[in-house]
C-alpha cells in the first residue's frame, strides 16, 4: 500500500506490520463458538447488522440484543477494546474495507444464473478494455518488446503473479528471452542486474505496489526501459516509461472471480500478436520448433492448437 497505514480507531501512523490493528471481525468469528449465550448474542448482532450496532446508542442496544450494558462492556474488553465506544470504532474500521463481505449481494439462484453472470461480466470487461485501449501506447510497447535484450516480467499477488507467467508463455515462443518474477526481493535484485536494452514489464491490479515501484526505480537507474500494465493515476503509472492503462471498476460481487483479469489478458494477447507480426520469420521459426517438438513428443494424430 502507498504511504503510511492509519489505524481506523485513532489515526495513529503505524510503521510496521506488528503494530497494525488486529482484524476485529476475524476475532469475533474465531471466538464465536466458545462465547457465553449473552456474548454470542452480541457477536451475532455485530456480524449480522454491523451498521445498526455502530449507530445504535447503548440504551437501544440493550433492548435490541437482550443483554445489559455492563455485559456489552465486558464483551468489548474480551476483544481487547477499552469499552463500547472503542468497540464501535474498531467495527467501523473493519466495515471500511470489508463491509461487502459482511453484507454480500443476493447470490444467483443456480448454476444457470452463475454461468450467465460470469459470461456477461467477462464480455463486459473485454469490451471495456477494447473501447479504452491506448493504441499509441501499445505501439510503443511493442517497439520496446521487439527491441529488448531481456524482458523481465514483474508482478505479485493473486492475479499479477500468474499474469507474468502468461507474459513468459506468450513471448518466449517468439524468440524473446523472458524472466518472470513474483518475489519482491528477487525483483529488486534482478532490477539491479538489468542493463541498457533490457525491459521491465510490470503488471499490477492496483498500481500502488511500493516494493515493485522500488524495483522499477532501480531498473531505470541502470538504463532499462520500463512498461506498466497498471491502472492510470497509480504510483506505477507515474514511474514507467510507457503506460498501458487498465481503467476498470472493481467487482461489486465479492464471491465472483475478478473480471479485471480478462482486461489484462486481452492487453497481453494484443501485444503478443503484434510482436509476432513484427518479428515475422524469427517468430515463425521459434513457433515451428515448439510445434515440431511437441508433435514428436506426443506422437498423436489429434488436431491441437497451433499457437500453444
Amino acid at each position: 500500500m502507498r504511504g503510511d497505514i492509519t489505524a481506523a480507531a485513532g489515526g495513529t501512523k503505524l510503521g510496521n506490520a506488528k503494530s497494525q490493528p488486529k482484524d476485529l471481525i476475524a476475532s469475533i468469528v474465531d471466538r464465536q463458538e466458545g462465547l457465553s449465550r449473552s456474548h454470542r448474542r452480541i457477536a451475532d448482532a455485530i456480524l449480522s447488522e454491523p451498521h445498526r450496532f455502530v449507530e445504535t446508542p447503548v440504551e437501544a442496544l440493550t433492548s435490541w440484543i437482550g443483554v445489559s450494558a455492563p455485559t456489552i462492556g465486558r464483551f468489548a474488553r474480551t476483544l481487547g477494546c477499552d469499552g463500547l465506544k472503542d468497540l464501535k470504532l474498531r467495527i467501523m474500521g473493519s466495515m471500511r474495507v470489508g463491509m461487502r463481505y459482511l453484507e454480500p449481494q443476493t447470490p444467483p439462484a443456480g448454476i444457470a444464473e452463475i454461468a450467465d453472470r460470469v459470461t456477461k461480466r467477462a464480455h463486459s470487461a473485454i469490451d471495456q478494455m477494447y473501447r479504452g485501449f491506448d493504441l499509441a501506447a501499445a505501439e510503443r510497447a511493442v517497439d520496446m518488446i521487439v527491441g529488448c535484450s531481456t524482458l523481465y516480467a514483474f508482478g505479485s499477488g493473486g492475479v499479477s503473479s500468474w499474469l507474468i507467467e502468461e507474459i513468459q508463455n506468450r513471448f518466449f515462443r517468439l524468440g524473446i528471452r523472458v524472466i518472470p518474477c513474483a518475489d519482491h526481493q528477487l525483483q529488486f535484485m534482478l532490477a539491479s542486474a538489468t542493463e541498457r536494452g533490457d525491459l521491465v514489464f510490470c503488471c499490477s491490479l492496483t498500481g500502488d505496489n511500493d516494493e515493485l515501484a522500488k524495483a522499477v526505480s532501480v531498473a531505470r537507474e541502470y538504463g532499462a526501459k520500463t512498461l506498466g500494465l497498471v491502472p492510470p493515476d497509480s504510483l506505477l503509472a507515474s514511474m514507467v516509461d510507457v503506460l498501458l492503462p487498465v481503467d476498470m471498476p472493481a467487482d461489486e460481487d465479492i464471491l465472483s472471480p475478478a473480471t479485471m483479469r480478462y482486461s489484462y489478458l486481452i492487453a497481453i494477447d494484443v501485444l503478443a500478436y503484434a510482436t509476432a507480426i513484427r518479428r515475422k520469420e524469427a517468430g515463425r521459426e521459434k513457433l515451428r520448433r515448439v510445434r515440431q517438438q511437441l508433435a514428436n513428443a506426443r506422437d498423436t494424430q489429434k488436431t491441437q492448437p497451433l499457437c500453444d
